[in-house]
């Protein structure tokens, strides 16, 4: 018989790694998935059964009945671990925030125009919800490229120049004020241009964020 196995998902904010035993040494472990905060899979395996060959009737419903029994305990840990990770959470929730000088920008390695990139909430290399900011120097300017999903910007200083197409023309550039807000459907082809003056914008999206550059 194949060795039995039993997944559940519950919220937590943390990786867990537990071992539990009833004398029959029935393992599991608590694996946090891959690019999710907050998703938990829990796998319990039990050992293979001896045959049925040797098995009378009683001995095989005492052997499933003791599956059922570990089976319901584990699962009974684990909501017991999933509401203390959530009492955690709610225990350690406070207001943050970040003035001016604090927020941290760096140079991605697919910038090479003098643009730099500030993650604000979450992370747009790996996906989820996630807001960043960019920095184009007065004078810099990004040529045709596209996004795999919705772009929605909001100019936060000086004025973004935006323009539709699959090559950058300077007569197609329109110019978005500090406070304007922007949403670039994905698949869209479109280059924008710093002409006057630093500008930064902030961008938000639930996915992964690419770019896809139609220029070269």
């Amino acid at each position: 018989m194949k060795p039995v196995h039993i997944i559940a998902q519950i919220r937590g904010s943390r990786n867990e790694e537990t071992r539990w035993t009833d004398g029959h040494s029935f393992p599991f472990r608590l694996l946090q998935t891959p690019g999710v905060d907050e998703l938990f899979h829990l796998t319990v395996e039990f050992p293979p059964m001896i045959s049925l060959g040797t098995r009378t009737s009683f001995r095989l419903e005492e052997e499933m009945n003791r599956i059922v029994t570990v089976a319901a305990a584990i699962l009974g840990m684990v909501a017991a671990i999933a509401c203390a990770m959530v009492q955690a959470q709610v225990d350690n929730k406070a207001v943050t925030g970040l003035t001016p000088n604090k927020v941290r920008w760096f140079t991605p390695t697919y910038y090479n125009d003098g643009r730099q990139r500030a993650q604000l909430f979450g992370d747009s290399s790996r996906g989820g919800v996630w807001i960043d900011r960019v920095k184009i120097p007065s004078g810099g300017r990004v040529l045709a490229h596209t996004h795999t999903q919705d772009e929605l910007v909001t100019v936060i200083q000086g004025a973004w120049l935006l323009g539709e197409g699959a090559k950058f023309e300077e007569a197609k550039l329109r110019p978005y004020p500090s406070g304007s807000f922007i949403v670039i459907p994905a698949g869209v082809a479109h280059f924008v241009a710093a002409r006057e003056g630093l500008v930064i914008v902030q961008l938000s999206g639930t996915g992964k964020f690419q770019t896809d550059y139609i220029e070269k």
